[in-house]
Parts: C-alpha cells; structure tokens; sequence
C-alpha cells in the first residue's frame, strides 16, 4: 500500500500536468483513493491556484464527502468521485475536467470512436451521461456511475469529461490520450470523412498496447516537463473552462 504522503505527492504532480496541459483551471478536480484506510485524496475546488497546488492543499475525506481534519473542504461535484471510488474496485484515480477537446463530444451530437492507436484503451467506448447538470448530489453521482459502468470514461453533455483508472499513472495516460483523440478527430474532419477503428480493431489495439507498461513512462515524461514548468499560463486571454 502507498503511503498517504506519496499520493499526496502523485495526486499534486497529475493536478499541476492537467494544468500544464491547458486541461484544469478554475474548474476540475481530480482524486486517489486508499480502499484501505477508505480514504479519498481530492484536489480543492473552483478557485485554487492549479498550476501551484502541493501536497498539503490535498483534502482529505471520507466517502460521503466529508472531510477528515476540518481543513478544507472537497468541491462541490465530489460526488462524481466517491460514488466511483465506492462502486469499482479499478477506480482508484478519477478525474473530472472540462478540456477544450473532449468537451466538444459533450456538445456535438457525433459518436465517439477511436481514431488513433492508443485509444486502443477505450475498446468498451466511451459513455454520455446526458443529463444537464452538476452532478452535486449522491443521488445524481451514482446516476453518473450507472452511466460509465465499466468503462475508462464518460463525455457529460454540455459539460466535460470524467476518467476512471486504476492509478494516477494509468489515469493522467488516459485523460491525455482520449484529449489527444478528440483533437485529432477535429483536424482530420477539417480533410473529410474521418477514418476510425471497428470494434474488433480496438479490441485488438488494447491488447497490443500494454497500458501497463506505457502509462508509467508518460507519467515519467511529464512529470520531467512540469518540473521545469515556469507555472506561467499563455500572455492574453485565459480561459473560464477548462
């Protein structure tokens, strides 16, 4: 078992990359879970300074969304997360962001299929929770996790995306992966019809892809790059979401 102090430390780095990569900003939040100790490690809410965030800014709760210290208190939409954490034993990383990219399959009324080979990852699709609302709510958290099931990740309409993995690595490789597919699906419509894989295709790719052995060496790579990051958003114009 990983100590407290070590995912607090993991649980920082994937939130300050998320943001290094234009992914979390005023809004989003990310968490680990210890099924141990039943603990939830969750980044704080609308507001905080993302690119900046260290260990001690981590909350910590219990499965209701209650906080163990009195320090904090986890953001408005935890119930995305603990109702994940409750109900998959695999779901022990969860993010919720509004990228730029995967949030246009939130809006647009086009089919998600995987287009380059590491989406191999998303072989079961990707689910639509069609609802329009914050999930704020155990009652609606849950209806979010009916919604994903098994599956790596769910589009919510007119809203963002929700990831489900089993560790922070996996989970900072998937979140960027299914990024990297939605922006690349955009640029190929702009050269006509998009070529995508068939199920049987994706199957196969998940299972020639080792996520296992790859999502550790993009975790390496980035977190290389966030550490020489100058924690500096572009000149101009920021956006409100992500």
């Amino acid at each position: 078992m990983e100590s407290e102090s070590d995912l607090r430390e993991q649980l920082a780095t994937c939130a300050r990359i998320f943001t290094m990569q234009g992914m979390l900003g005023l809004h989003g939040h990310v968490s680990v879970y210890q099924p141990e100790t039943k603990r939830v490690l969750i980044t704080p809410g609308a507001g905080s300074d993302k690119a900046n965030l260290r260990d001690a800014d981590m909350v910590a709760a219990d499965l209701d969304g209650k906080p163990f210290d009195g320090k904090g208190r986890p953001p408005l939409e935890w119930p995305i997360h603990m109702k994940l954490h409750a109900a998959r034993a695999d779901a022990i990383a969860v993010a919720h962001l509004h990228p730029p990219y995967g949030t246009l399959f939130a809006i647009a009324k086009r089919e998600y299929k995987p287009v380059t080979l590491h989406s191999g990852i998303f072989a079961k699709g990707v689910s639509i929770y069609t609802e329009p609302h914050l999930i704020t709510t155990p009652e609606r958290g849950e209806k979010l996790q009916k919604v994903i099931g098994d599956r790596r990740a769910a589009f919510m309409r007119g809203h963002g995306i929700t990831v489900v993995a089993r560790d922070l690595k996996e989970l900072l490789h998937s979140t960027l992966v299914l990024e990297n597919d939605a922006l690349k699906t955009l640029q190929a419509a702009t050269l006509g019809e998009v070529g995508t894989f068939s199920a049987e295709e994706t199957s196969a790719l998940e299972k020639s892809i080792n996520i296992e052995m790859v999502a550790p060496r993009t975790w390496i790579y980035f977190s290389t790059l966030e550490a020489r990051w100058d924690r500096q958003p572009a000149s101009g114009k920021s956006e409100l979401f992500p």
